[in-house]
């Protein structure tokens, strides 16, 4: 076995217009050494499904001071979004709130200590995080976001504060489409683009935007929890030692971790290169039948430091199909509302934690972005923090997301003809996906 160093060459193609200190969002677990101690007033908080991401910085020079990640808490309850709703109607919604509150306060506290900052001189947060996170941070009912046809009852969250700290929380497009994907449109400034551009922000829920024309087209699709190593077997998130990227000969693999660390597990772009490999080398068809060369226990990858194995198992490689099937057929869904083939698309914004380690190589010979080459897609790391730090800079308070159409694709059967045909990864005849 072989354990490389690697870190993702082709993310520097994302170029947005910000200060050099916010260079650091990119990708934070890779560049830690940008961030300098000094004076911190604000606190940038990206609440997602599976972990919460901060940045302590001081606004008038935009100076990224510490950031830290930390599992969500409510992960007790279930990976993904619709397992937090049904918590909150079984559990008290007091309780749930307390705990996203006080593990956001911990962490700001630790950032605070890190940095040797003055909690008290924090005087403003910014949170974005999809709809459902957002509801159970407030205590809001979630129920409307659980059935048909998930009617939002409340509106975004005007600006409050939390003892002397002002907090705003960006504002949702819809039950599926949260702020977190406001802020990665700020990221990559699609509401001023006059190009034809797609944001992905590649998680557990797979929510995308279409621009074009000067109208935008959004869905999120249920991807599950495995592009954030949840849905693996021995998976793990996009931390250091995580498997990233994988080669096998004779199914002897050769692997590279993040940071050259020993290995804790296979990540979503490791799971992601494992079956890419597999279907190259011919242990699996283009139908997604593994041959009988593949082990019953799955591909052997590498040993924890506690000697714990780490396997690919053949329902990993299951995960991986149905994941990449969500997103291509939400993006070719997303081109047929829009009555565009994919090669009218000018630029792909790939956002999220995971993006950060993907091979886009990778992913066109799974075809997770359908028919759009590699060449226009830029890996942009995390959108939501990017582009809460974009809010951060201006001078007006105000914010709203540009008028969007959303597709629900749980009622579109043209969606479910997509997924399923997604599910080989035989070529199509024809690129057009109109």
């Amino acid at each position: 076995m072989n354990v490389t160093a690697r870190t993702n060459e082709k993310s520097e193609q994302f170029n947005p217009s910000y200060p050099d200190s916010a260079r650091a969002l990119h990708g934070i677990s890779l560049e830690k050494e940008n961030f300098q101690k000094g004076p911190a007033d604000t606190i940038l908080v990206d609440l997602g499904t599976t972990t919460i991401a901060l940045i302590l910085m001081e606004q008038t020079s935009g100076a990224l001071r510490q950031s830290y990640v930390f599992s969500n808490p409510h992960r007790k309850y279930g990976a993904d979004v619709i397992s937090r709703i049904q918590a909150s109607m079984i559990h008290d919604r007091k309780d749930l709130k307390r705990e996203l509150i006080d593990g956001i306060t911990q962490a700001c506290l630790r950032l605070c200590e890190k940095n040797k900052s003055d909690p008290s001189r924090i005087t403003r947060c910014l949170i974005a995080g999809n709809t459902a996170m957002i509801h159970l941070l407030m205590g809001y009912d979630c129920r409307p976001l659980s059935s048909s046809p998930f009617q939002i009852q409340e509106a975004s969250p005007q600006p409050f504060y939390y003892k002397n700290c002002l907090v705003q929380i960006v504002p949702w497009i819809s039950a599926f489409l949260g702020g977190d994907i406001t802020a990665g449109l700020y990221a990559c400034s699609l509401e001023r683009s006059p190009q034809t551009n797609l944001f992905i922000d590649l998680g557990t829920n797979g929510e995308m935007v279409l621009s074009h024309g000067g109208k935008f087209y959004a869905a999120a699709t249920a991807a599950g929890p495995t592009f954030e190593g949840q849905g693996l077997s021995h998976g793990c998130p996009a931390i250091d030692g995580a498997i990233s990227h994988i080669k096998y000969h004779r199914l002897q693999p050769s692997l590279t971790t993040i940071r050259n660390k020993i290995p804790v597990g296979i990540c979503g772009s490791g799971a992601i290169s494992a079956t890419a490999r597999l279907l190259e080398q011919g242990y699996m068809n283009p139908q997604g039948i593994l041959s009988s060369s593949f082990p019953d226990q799955g591909i052997f990858l590498a040993n924890r430091v506690d000697g714990t194995p780490i396997y690919f198992t053949a329902q990993d490689l299951r995960n991986v199909q149905m994941s990449v099937a969500a997103i291509s057929a939400g993006i070719q869904t997303l081109l047929h509302t829009a009555r565009i083939p994919a090669k009218k698309v000018d630029t792909v914004y790939l956002g999220g934690g995971f993006g950060f380690f993907l091979d886009l190589e990778d992913c066109q010979t799974l075809r997770m972005f359908t028919d759009i080459s590699s060449d226009r897609i830029q890996v942009c790391g995390n959108t939501c923090l990017r582009g809460l730090y974009n809010i951060s800079q201006s001078e007006s308070f105000e914010l709203s997301p540009p008028v969007i159409r959303t597709i629900n694709l749980a009622e579109s059967e043209y969606f479910k003809a997509c997924f399923l045909s997604h599910m080989s990864y035989d070529k199509p005849d024809s690129s057009s996906n109109t």
